[in-house]
């Protein structure tokens, strides 16, 4: 079968699924699983499509096209790209108008391919950040060795409690992030009162950008202790031959994680809005060793944090990308060379590193009952989570009124020469996440699809977005 005759078997097999199959599914975790594998699906049929037609732009945006075959030219395209990004920054700064023209020239060439692909990619990371979670995910393959039910998580108890009248039971799988399998279910004890709702997050079989539980469990209890809205972590099983990765049980805290229950009232919206406000300000507020840092880390600068955290990112990029992606390698060349020098001139605070509502708890009447995933925090500049925040504060709540609650309960004072440094820092960080969930997907770490979409189908969002982002900070018209 021809290359174009099997793309239209498999336009024809979504344009079925969107129209007819999509709507009738009532679940909502079968229809987002079935929307994701739609956008696979289009993608998959958009590259035979491409490919058939020839050499990408890029390679006629770089000086004409190649006697390569197509593939090959295109990787010849890109690596010239990003071989030519240090010096055409340097040209930039320099107010070089000709490296503006090729800046602008290689962007728009690279956008108009994507756009042949995913006519949605101007959808950009709203695309991404749409939704919350669904609570009815199903589990991970079982790992060699015990299995994580009933049984298994009873003997466990048992042997961890060092008691026979413990069991557990109500077991339900939900999201835990790209990383991490979280398991709700019930300790039922004989000389306990009542019955306890208990929380296990644990890792996958692998490092997804290298965290682990084992590296939130110490700032859990501190944050915990200092009266901050997190679970109450109660142990940390490092013992990763248990169930297939570490873990850590935690108190279970009322509410949920459905963003449109509360954020369609306007009061529901408001409290939440307000007491993450001042959830932000203390954290903030608090210098690194009163959350488990050693005493040097209070005296650290953010930008020099910053500038080690962006080496660190741009490293893993390179190590574990399949592909070359220019719209990456552009922006992370740019914050590379661009640290504002304020940051230089603040200290680091502990920042969640990923504070939005696809991590928050919220509980029937809005409060806030739990900031969940820690797995980015580290140290860096307070206006990184806060310039975050603004995406999903701003919609619901005067921006002002929100950062005045934030400074009211000991936030530090956003740093305005960061704004654009930090939402593009971000952004160029979120998909890199995606990158490496397409290696682990490529390389048979995972058969979820879910990272397949990320790397394939979301980073290509990101790239885009982020790219002409930049151009429009840097004066360049797209």
């Amino acid at each position: 079968m021809s290359d174009p005759a099997a793309a239209r078997l498999l336009e024809a097999a979504i344009a079925l699924l969107r129209a007819e199959i999509l709507p009738q599914l009532g679940d909502d975790a079968a229809r987002i699983r079935a929307d994701h594998l739609t956008r696979l699906l289009r993608w998959s049929a958009a590259r035979v499509s491409v490919r058939e037609g020839g050499l990408r732009q890029l390679a006629a945006a770089l000086g004409g096209p190649s006697t390569a075959a197509p593939e090959a030219a295109r990787a010849e395209a890109e690596a010239a790209f990003s071989a030519a990004l240090p010096q055409l920054l340097q040209r930039l700064s320099q107010g070089d108008a000709q490296a503006r023209a090729e800046l602008r020239a290689m962007v728009a060439a690279e956008k108009s391919f994507y756009l042949a692909l995913d006519p949605d990619i101007s959808g950009g990371s709203q695309v991404v950040y749409r939704g919350g979670r669904i609570d009815n995910a199903p589990p991970p393959a079982p790992a060699p060795g015990p299995v994580l039910d009933e049984a298994g998580l009873t003997a466990y108890l048992r042997r961890r409690l060092g008691r026979a009248d413990v069991s557990a039971g109500e077991l339900r799988a939900i999201p835990g992030g790209f990383s991490k399998f979280t398991l709700f279910f019930t300790l039922h004890d004989s000389q306990a009162p009542a019955p306890r709702q208990l929380v296990l997050r644990q890792d996958m079989k692998f490092r997804f950008l290298g965290k682990t539980v084992t590296d939130e469990f110490g700032l859990l209890g501190k944050l915990h202790q200092a009266g901050l809205p997190v679970a109450a972590p109660l142990w940390l099983e490092e013992d990763a031959s248990l169930f297939g990765g570490a873990f850590i049980v935690s108190a279970r805290v009322a509410g949920d994680a459905n963003v449109a229950r509360w954020a369609a009232d306007a009061g529901h919206a408001g409290r939440a809005c307000r007491e993450l406000a001042a959830a932000a300000g203390r954290l903030h507020g608090f210098a690194p060793s009163a959350l488990g840092y050693p005493a040097e880390a209070d005296t650290v600068s953010a930008g020099a944090c910053l500038e080690q955290d962006i080496a660190n990112w741009t490293a893993r990029f390179h190590r574990l990308r399949q592909e070359n992606l220019p719209l990456l390698e552009l922006p992370l060349a740019w914050l590379a060379r661009n640290i504002p020098p304020a940051l230089y001139q603040r200290p680091a605070r502990v920042v969640h590193g990923d504070f939005g509502f696809h991590n928050l708890m919220v509980g029937q009447a809005g409060e806030v009952t739990a900031v969940l995933d820690w797995e980015f925090a580290g140290l860096s500049d307070p206006t990184q989570d806060v310039r975050f925040l603004r995406m999903f504060i701003a919609p619901l709540m005067d921006w002002d009124e929100f950062l005045a609650i934030y400074l009211a309960h000991d936030g530090i004072a956003p740093c305005p020469e960061t704004d654009f440094f930090f939402d593009l820092w971000q952004q160029a960080r979120n998909t890199i996440g995606c990158v490496e969930g397409q290696a682990l997907f490529d390389t048979g770490m995972t058969d979820d699809v879910k990272f397949a979409l990320a790397g394939h189908v979301f980073s290509p969002y990101l790239c885009v977005e982020q790219s002409e982002r930049l151009l429009a900070h840097l004066g360049i018209a797209t």
